[in-house]
């Protein structure tokens, strides 16, 4: 097995939503988003270099859930490195269906 994260099964369609849709100078697709961590992101060569700011109005991004999501998978005792991640985590379905913490 590859030492890679899997895919997010949703990696630009959830592109679609947030504070991109705000900016048509993005029609082009080039601010991408991660739904499994809340990231949006542009690629920098074959890395992706997160986005803090938006480059069109410089609002700040919601802060990046991938800390919390590497937790919740380990806590499932699985390592997302090497295991089947749940579908849940291939998406944004594990933060926003999560109960809210009281």
């Amino acid at each position: 097995m590859e030492n890679t994260l899997p895919e997010p099964v949703d990696d630009n369609a959830s592109a679609s939503r947030g504070h991109m849709d705000h900016h048509a100078h993005n029609n082009w697709g080039s601010v991408q988003y991660d739904s499994r961590f809340d990231e949006y992101w542009v690629a920098a060569g074959s890395a992706r270099q997160c986005l803090f700011y938006c480059p069109w109005c410089g609002d700040r991004l919601p802060p990046s859930r991938r800390d919390q999501w590497f937790d919740a998978v380990e806590a499932l005792g699985l390592d997302p490195w090497q295991d089947e991640v749940p579908e849940e985590f291939r998406s944004d379905a594990w933060w926003r269906e999560a109960p809210l913490a009281t």
